[in-house]
């Protein structure tokens, strides 16, 4: 039974995924997903009705939400695994991994608003020729999600002054902390790679693309191992999948807002 993944190109949650096959050596068929209305086919939300992805279809097995996803992988298929061996090292990489799907109080929520507050909400207000929410209202019900909304409407509106924008870089900044004091090994959670750098791999890559590096300038440990993560064949897993367009808008107005993000951290 193969493997079929539906994924977008610079979705964080579902580049962990294409990391973790790629790290595991299993081949798979990719669907790619637009994310432009597509994911409210009705053929796809019949896999997946929270309309998100990724999804993995594995023979008549359909398994939706990506730590989900990755567990399944590693039972599915328990060559080169990923989960620690140590059950307190695996312990740690679960709760590692909670820390990604806590709700609004979660790093993939505080990835979401940063990007969005920093670089996505633009194309939003090209497509309403301007910031004024009557006319931004209509595009941000077209191309968003409903669940997303409830998180970044707001930062569609108001950018990087939004009060949750600097919640959201301090949640990064204090998860950067127990990085930084745990890499006294190679890795996160034990003497080998494991399953939680799969998962936050596309996270540093995309705070590192929206010039959000300053969060480890003083961190020499977590540099050392995103440095590593760099060197891995299953890194391009992440980078190789952006689109021209959507890298440069990360890059564009990470850098025109670099300076402001900084200053929120320290205010």
């Amino acid at each position: 039974m193969g493997l079929t993944l539906y994924h977008h190109n610079s979705s964080v949650c579902a580049a962990k995924i294409r990391v973790a096959l790629a790290e595991k050596g299993l081949p798979w068929d990719s669907r790619l997903m637009r994310l432009d209305g597509d994911q409210f086919d009705p053929a796809y939300l019949a896999l997946n009705p929270a309309a998100v992805v990724p999804t993995l279809v594995h023979g008549g097995t359909v398994v939706t939400e990506s730590n989900v996803i990755l567990e399944y992988l590693d039972d599915a298929f328990p060559e080169n695994p990923l989960r620690p061996d140590d059950p307190a090292e695996r312990a740690a990489a679960r709760a590692l991994m909670m820390r990604l799907d806590d709700g609004s109080d979660g790093l993939h929520h505080a990835a979401s608003v940063l990007t969005y507050a920093i670089a996505y909400r633009m194309r939003l207000v090209e497509a309403a020729g301007g910031t004024d929410p009557d006319r931004l209202r209509p595009a941000i019900e077209a191309n968003m999600n409903p669940k997303s909304r409830v998180w970044l409407e707001e930062v569609v509106y108001r950018g990087v002054e939004a009060p949750i924008v600097r919640t959201c870089l301090l949640r990064f900044d204090r998860l950067l902390d127990n990085f930084e004091a745990r890499l006294t090994d190679q890795w996160l959670t034990g003497p080998r790679y494991s399953v939680t750098e799969a998962a936050y791999t596309s996270y540093m890559v995309r705070l590192e693309m929206l010039h959000l590096g300053f969060l480890w300038r003083d961190r020499p440990r977590i540099a050392r191992w995103f440095d590593r993560l760099k060197a891995r064949p299953s890194f391009a897993e992440i980078t190789d999948w952006y689109t021209p367009e959507n890298g440069q808008a990360l890059a564009r107005y990470g850098a025109e807002n670099a300076a402001r993000m900084e200053a929120l951290l320290h205010e």
